[in-house]
């Protein structure tokens, strides 16, 4: 006997029974023991054609049959990196009488295929030995307690950056961004608890231990009790902050400092408070330039310190919060980067 899919021996029987005059869904339904919707579909189809074949699929076929969505879909798996036009290209030659369009291709990989365009986020090329030793301070630290915990960190921040994302009506003009050769840019030293912010530096020279230690005199050490008196100290493995000379200042001000394994600002809640932070600054400084208004070194470091003054206090809470689940993360994944 040939090959019947489930749902044609369905039809079948529900034609069977309706030729045979019994045609109310309820009673077809205690016969059968099939889904009421099977049954109400079958019938309604019954109803409208007196048969239980296929009704044409309304619009014009699709272009890229099956096959050729599968022949796209190895494309991709041998390099995700392959455009679109190349794909294109490549299908046209392998079928000649196809002469399918980019956009056609580019419709597919989004609607049949579900795959989507990125950029592939940056993470830190790890070794194995730093792998090895991110799971074990994972698991070295899965019970701390975080809300006593100053996370800190340095950025650039520059007068000029393009990553806003911004909406205009199709047939008009694409936007553009004004940008400066050489932008402005100064170098910034944060830090925060879950009780909010600790101290934003400005600096434009150059970081080195010494002026690494002025800036913890003056922004960590009056302002650490917000985290409470038991509080210590986050700080990455960068040279400034692991020289003799800032180990001396620690022991001498007898700042309780957390060990940091190596190449890890993903386990590092600032470095969200960083993009939150740059995304703030560069708003503030479009709006300025839509008024085409000078903006000057002090009033770019203003914007800088004025919008974090203005960061929501739920910011920083959460963020402190997140450090349980960034270390659960980190030993599901043995140790290697994590998306956070």
């Amino acid at each position: 006997m040939a090959h019947t899919s489930l749902f044609e021996a369905q039809r079948l029987t529900v034609k069977k029974l309706w030729d045979n005059n019994i045609r109310k869904p309820s009673e077809i339904i205690k016969i059968t023991g099939f889904p009421k919707s099977t049954v109400y579909d079958i019938i309604n189809h019954l109803k409208k054609t007196g048969n239980i074949e296929h009704l044409p699929i309304p619009g014009r076929p699709l272009v890229l049959t099956p096959k050729k969505r599968r022949y796209l879909g190895r494309l991709l798996q041998n390099d995700n990196a392959t455009t679109s036009a190349l794909m294109t290209t490549k299908l046209n030659n392998l079928y000649p009488n196809l002469n399918v369009s980019t956009r056609t291709v580019q419709r597919t990989l989004k609607n049949k295929l579900n795959y989507i365009v990125c950029r592939p986020q940056p993470v830190p090329l790890l070794k194995a030995n730093q792998v090895e030793a991110r799971l074990q301070w994972a698991l070295n630290h899965t019970q701390d307690d975080w809300s006593h915990t100053i996370f800190s960190d340095e950025s650039t921040f520059q007068t000029f950056r393009n990553t806003q994302l911004v909406r205009y009506k199709a047939g008009n003009p694409h936007p553009t961004h004004p940008m400066v050769k050489h932008p402005y840019k100064v170098q910034v030293w944060s830090a925060f608890c879950r009780e909010g912010p600790i101290g934003v530096a400005l600096f434009t020279g150059i970081m080195n231990s010494a002026k690494y230690c002025e800036i913890l005199q003056s922004y960590l050490l009056p302002n650490a009790y917000h985290a409470s008196y038991e509080w210590r100290f986050q700080q990455d493995n960068a040279p400034t902050h692991t020289s003799k000379l800032t180990h001396q200042f620690f022991v001498i001000n007898d700042i309780p400092v957390i060990d940091w394994p190596a190449n890890s600002p993903d386990l590092n809640p600032i470095e969200n408070l960083w993009a939150i932070l740059k995304g703030m600054v560069e708003k503030r400084v479009n709006n300025w330039v839509i008024k085409k208004k000078s903006l000057s070194a002090d009033d770019f470091q203003s914007i800088i310190r004025q919008e974090w003054d203005n960061i929501d206090k739920n910011v920083f809470f959460n963020l402190a919060d997140s450090m349980s689940g960034r270390i659960k993360m980190v030993i599901e994944k043995n140790g290697y980067t994590i998306n956070y």
